[in-house]
């Protein structure tokens, strides 16, 4: 009797195209309620519900498998859960109107679509903005300052936090070297977890600066569709915005940009 071949590093493991059915089924049910626009809770986020902590997630799991993404089982940290929770409101279009937009992040944060497969709109923001029925078109400007402001207070304690996480995956990685009898499943699942928070941390690293060109781009476009000498303050802001991101430098790993 011949024995079976063995499976190349490429091919998928046994049941991997029904997961992947299965996965795909699932986001294309859940998908069209990412964007049914539910309360927001703390830290900008959903108010917790079944959708987006339960179904979304669980989709985005067997989909994130299915592409061969890693996927850790274990718990998430304090840090980490805190991390996840401070650059939620960074990779979130800012206005509310901007649905599609805000929709397809959700399904970026639940691993239903890639989180490195996107396209950037620099142009979604004003957009938005411009046709939003303001009464005063300074009112424009006072938004887009607010949202400049809102988003320089963020980078602090996000990558204040990021540093912690990224020292507690450095400690992670060299207990996989010390601890005595790791087991396979113990290793993938702190690699994993190691993979996960250095993307998300990547996937916030660039959206803040998506924000500083979107707001440039911004006020280019509201001072040409509506001057205005508030349009030097926000200048300022944004100015202040791009100095408080050029002060970030690089500590750990590649994937991850930390404050220090």
């Amino acid at each position: 009797m011949s024995a079976a071949p063995a499976l190349a590093a490429t091919d998928p493991p046994p049941g991997a195209g029904r997961r992947a059915a299965l996965a795909g089924l699932a986001a294309f049910l859940v998908a069209p309620l990412a964007g049914c626009g539910p309360a927001t809770g703390d830290f900008g986020r959903p108010v917790p519900n079944v959708i987006h902590d339960e179904l979304m997630p669980a989709a985005g799991d067997a989909l994130a498998r299915a592409r061969r993404e890693p996927v850790s089982a274990y718990p998430l940290t304090d840090d980490e859960r805190l991390l996840r929770d401070l650059g939620w409101a960074v990779v979130m279009p800012p206005l509310e109107a901007q649905r599609r937009q805000r929709a397809l992040a959700e399904l970026r944060r639940t691993r239903i679509l890639p989180v490195d497969r996107r396209r950037f709109d620099k142009a979604s923001y004003v957009k938005t903005l411009l046709a939003e029925p303001y009464r005063s078109s300074a009112a424009r400007y006072a938004r887009l300052k607010d949202d400049v402001v809102a988003d320089t207070l963020r980078i602090d304690p996000f990558f204040q936090v990021a540093a912690r996480v990224a020292a507690a995956d450095r400690a992670r990685r060299r207990a996989l070297g010390l601890a005595p009898e790791v087991q396979p499943a113990e290793q993938s699942n702190a690699l994993a977890r190691i993979e996960e928070n250095g993307l998300f941390i990547a996937w916030v690293r660039e959206s803040f600066d998506e924000r500083l060109i979107s707001y440039r781009y911004a006020l280019d476009r509201l001072i040409l569709a509506t001057p205005d000498r508030a349009s030097i303050e926000v200048a300022g802001a944004i100015d202040a915005f791009e100095d408080v991101l050029a002060s970030l430098r690089p500590l750990g790993a590649p994937r991850g940009v930390f404050k220090g």
